[in-house]
């Protein structure tokens, strides 16, 4: 198994109605038709609108979620948009997040929480909140991790 040191909480950028399989197709379609192009959807975990957990990309292989972290990252995305208040993660999808960093922090104890904008040097309003405030664990010290 690779050696995980962050746990990379991301959301979709789209209405809650979003699927995994609509995440996969823009993930995968090639680049002309609108889609990245990938392999696989860049995820390892997405939660569904209504808190439903689907598995993306097998943890085991490297994911394509964080620009120069992706080797020692697992990508979870929420379904939703925290940047627009109607789009805004809903309480299932809150505690089946709980649920599987509770998991996660066994398999790989001493992995960081961290919401996508909060990983060195990326540019991004993603998650669009604080998660680490959100699931109520410390901030981030001096150097952001």
């Amino acid at each position: 198994m690779r050696r995980i040191d962050h746990l990379v909480i991301h959301h979709s950028a789209s209405v809650l109605t979003t699927t995994t399989a609509d995440l996969v197709k823009w993930h995968t379609s090639p680049k002309n038709l609108g889609g990245r192009g990938w392999k696989r959807v860049g995820y390892h975990l997405i939660v569904e609108g209504g808190g439903e957990l689907v598995l993306g990309t097998p943890i085991g292989l490297v994911g394509s979620h964080v620009r120069g972290s992706n080797s020692n990252s697992v990508g979870i995305c929420l379904v939703g948009d925290n940047t627009t208040l109607s789009r805004r993660w809903v309480g299932s999808q809150i505690a089946t997040l709980k649920r599987v960093l509770s998991v996660l922090g066994v398999l790989f104890p001493g992995a960081v929480v961290l919401g996508h904008r909060d990983m060195p040097n990326t540019a991004t309003e993603c998650p669009g909140i604080d998660v680490r405030n959100l699931l109520g664990l410390s901030p981030l010290n001096d150097t952001g991790i």
